[in-house]
């Protein structure tokens, strides 16, 4: 027979961003356990609002299965006398098993006839081990940040104030703290705060949503993004921030949408500005113009978490709210433009960027060399204008707006750009320099913002290394890990051809005078921290683990490094690829043992297979170099294969290890010089076959 079972946390209001991590892992817990105690189980469901962490477990036997435990014991020979009594050891084993020597069986195996002994322990009910299960998943849930309460010796995100665990009709026995669990939940804190009997677990979502709570998360989304396009369409909208959905959903027990307006003149802000205080700040929707989804409209929808009397109060109270925030937004706004950008530049030496890297105004004045050096290799006429991007960039942080919502940092400096009359180009760096901000965000639309960007990052990451403050584990107050793949996917995503280590340095002569330790440490362990970052670009553009193990023992390049991985990709199942690699991996065990020159004397050759590689590497060598320095490295590859025969014949009639030792040097020689031909491309013994 099986039984659903139910287990509800009570609590008072979670952070949204705590919720769905802390379901999903309950429902993880939950499923390894019943799995390690033999439970099968059926549908497993999760529930949560601000107020509630619950899962419901259909289908889950009532009693564990069970267990049949095989002990075996001596041979039969050495248990049992020639005349059939049982010995001391037979007894022995017997007593052991907690048996009779006569409820022993003797049983055949390969080695013989052996005694052992059968036991069935029937399977405890499942209301026995649940309790336990529960009461240790509700210890190990993880939270960003928890709490305690006058509830002794246990932390929560907040405090909890019941527990519901009934499985099938009966209360199963879980407490935390001092609260013990019992068949009672509540319902929406504002329209039914009371205690609410859950008669059985299939009836608890009916009788949560009579008392005002959508209890399944995804519906309560679905409700929130539904209403929001009906409430948009109806005043000649639509909505586009799904991705504030979410959010929005996991602040709520019972969605109940609102629209709000807000006076025209206000459009007259930048759309951000608009985006921002909506979104970030009140969790509202901005809603746009059904014609041009660009422009924004005098409208936002928000939710109320009560069925109210009158929608009109609510609205009213939003917008009153809205207005206050709009208006410190165009204060803010009008003051900003009273102000050169430049003045606002110039008062970052001020502003303590880091307490041993020195002001903004410093940080600017580094990174902007950084840019010019930059510039010169990649757009050497747009030099000036690199200078004024990277003077002005950061020079919006001092501005009111920022102050008061730091994340439009770029685009308003962007924005006063414009108005200022700064040249567009530079406006746009201004703004640009920021991207990609993440992963999978945009590249900057032009070079100045390419170059401002990179060099805005690597005075930063040459700057942590350089003082000790390397990213360990999850501490990364920098961000370096995603700044680091920032300057990676403009490289790659650009084209650029640039030297980490060469732009590493330019970095490091910046900061001469800041760092505490030594600059060929700190270059080392940056351009490491680089290669394992694009490590993991290039696994995530399908690139194969031990592929791109090869191509990181010469990683400088990006770009480079990228190209030799997706040419070695195309050529992994060729035969003679396999050939290479695996007399790649021979040559290097071989110099491992042995100093090898590079000097090859042809006069030394003592047979023809020797002979024959030596002519097949020198028929390719000059070609080959040429194409890897041109980057074709697909074509560079396919001259490889011609390596193939005379490799495996080499390997197949000659003894390398020669008794002549100059016979032997010179066969060492002439794979040394094989090894550092394939080490242009890549490292092949890395590249399993």
């Amino acid at each position: 027979m099986t039984e659903t079972l139910l287990f509800e946390i009570g609590t008072e209001e979670i952070p949204s961003a705590f919720i769905d991590p802390a379901v999903e892992f309950m429902r993880a817990y939950l499923a390894k356990a019943l799995d390690g105690l033999r439970l099968s189980h059926g549908e497993m469901k999760a529930f949560s609002t601000p107020r509630r962490l619950a899962i419901l477990v259909r289908d889950v036997p009532d009693t564990m299965p069970d267990t049949v435990e095989t002990k075996m014991g001596p041979p039969k020979a050495v248990a049992f006398d020639k005349d059939g009594k049982p010995t001391k050891a037979g007894l022995g084993f017997a007593a052991n098993c907690g048996v009779d020597i006569g409820d022993v069986t003797v049983t055949t195996t390969p080695k013989g006839e052996y005694l052992c002994v059968t036991k069935t322990t029937p399977g405890r009910p499942a209301r026995e081990v649940l309790p336990g299960i529960l009461e240790d998943m509700i210890q190990k849930i993880p939270f960003p940040k928890t709490m305690r309460w006058s509830n002794p010796g246990v932390r929560f995100a907040r405090p909890v104030h019941w527990i519901l665990a009934i499985f099938g009709a009966e209360v199963l026995p879980v407490s935390f703290g001092s609260v013990s669990s019992g068949r009672f939940t509540y319902g929406n804190r504002f329209m039914a705060n009371v205690p609410i009997a859950v008669d059985h677990p299939d009836a608890y979502e009916e009788t949560l949503e009579k008392a005002y709570v959508i209890a399944d998360p995804a519906r309560r989304k679905r409700i929130v993004w539904e209403s929001l396009e009906r409430s948009a369409a109806a005043v000649g909208a639509v909505v586009k921030d799904e991705d504030l959905v979410e959010e929005v959903a996991n602040l709520l027990e019972y969605p109940h949408p609102i629209v709000g307006t807000f006076d025209e003149g206000y459009l007259e802000l930048p759309k951000e500005v608009l985006v921002t205080v909506m979104k970030h700040h009140q969790r509202y929707f901005p809603m746009y113009d059904a014609n041009d989804g660009s422009r924004i409209k005098n409208a936002f929808g928000t939710f109320s978490n009560i069925v109210p009397k009158s929608d009109d109060v609510v609205r009213s109270g939003n917008e009153r709210v809205l207005k206050a925030r709009l208006d410190d937004g165009k204060y803010f706004f009008s003051e900003d433009l009273k102000v050169p950008l430049s003045v606002y530049a110039d008062r970052l030496r001020e502003v303590i960027f880091h307490k041993d890297l020195g002001t903004s105004w410093e940080k600017v004045e580094r990174f902007t060399r950084v840019a010019l050096a930059l510039a010169e290799r990649l757009a050497p006429e747009k030099k000036e204008q690199v200078r004024e991007a990277a003077y002005l960039c950061k020079a919006d942080l001092n501005s009111l707006m920022v102050g008061e919502l730091p994340e439009l940092q770029g685009i308003m400096g962007r924005e006063y750009a414009v108005r200022q009359g700064i040249d567009p180009e530079v406006a746009a760096a201004i703004r640009e320099h920021y991207l990609p901000a993440s992963a999978d965000d945009v590249l900057p639309s032009g070079i100045l913002g390419d170059i401002v960007g990179m060099a805005d990052r690597i005075d930063t990451i040459c700057g942590c290394f350089g003082v000790g403050m390397v990213p360990t584990g999850t501490s990364d107050p920098y961000a370096l890990r995603r700044q680091t793949i920032a300057i990676e996917n403009v490289l790659l995503g650009k084209g650029y051809r640039v030297s980490v280590g060469w732009l590493v340095d330019v970095a490091l002569e910046q900061l001469a005078g800041k760092l505490k330790r030594d600059v060929s440490e700190v270059k080392a362990e940056v351009v490491a921290f680089f290669a394992n970052r694009f490590a993991s670009i290039l696994q995530s553009r399908g690139i194969e683990g031990d592929v791109i193990e090869s191509v990181l023992t010469t990683f400088d390049d990006p770009v480079d490094t990228f190209m030799r991985a997706q040419a070695l990709s195309e050529v992994l199942g060729e035969p003679w690829f396999v050939s290479i690699c695996a007399a790649s991996k021979r040559v290097e065990n071989i110099l491992k043992k042995v100093e090898a020159c590079r000097d090859v004397d042809p006069s030394l050759f003592a047979q023809e297979e020797e002979r024959s590689l030596h002519r097949a590497y020198e028929s390719v060598r000059g070609a080959f170099l040429a194409k890897t320095r041109d980057g074709a490295y697909a074509d560079a590859l396919k001259m490889l294969a011609g390596l193939k025969e005379p490799i495996d014949t080499f390997f197949d009639k000659v003894l390398v290890m020669s008794e002549d030792e100059k016979v032997r040097n010179n066969r060492i020689a002439l794979l040394a010089n094989l090894l550092d031909l394939f080490g242009a491309m890549a490292s092949f013994s890395k590249i399993s076959t």
